[in-house]
């Protein structure tokens, strides 16, 4: 419907978007105590998601940058690699249909 017909709600303020800061007592993730397992704060290779194996860090939801290979924890690229080790192969679950994926290895910074 064009504006032309909604002069009524044009006196009705847009809604503003709040960011709000992360809660000072949010649990953060810490990474697993067997470093040989993926998790929070591991840099991850694959092969199965483009034409060569890639690296991907699993980080918090709010350091997620998909170019600097930083996905967030509660993605589904991450969720597959939970807890997976170098050799095994997982599921990444997306909407275009489900592929699999070999963790090639896994690493941690010192």
């Amino acid at each position: 419907m064009s504006r032309a017909f909604t002069k009524e709600q044009d006196d009705v303020p847009e809604p503003e978007l709040v960011l709000r800061p992360r809660r000072k007592d949010a649990d953060t993730p810490v990474p697993p105590a067997d470093r040989t397992t993926a998790g929070y704060g591991a840099t991850v290779v694959v092969e199965g998601v483009g034409p060569k194996a890639q690296p991907f860090t699993i980080v918090d939801a709010d350091q997620t940058d998909l170019a600097a290979g930083r996905i967030g924890i509660d993605s589904p690229l991450a969720e597959a690699l939970m807890g997976a080790r170098a050799g095994d192969t997982v599921t990444w679950h997306r909407p275009a249909g489900d592929r699999p994926l070999r963790v090639v290895s896994i690493a941690y910074e010192s």
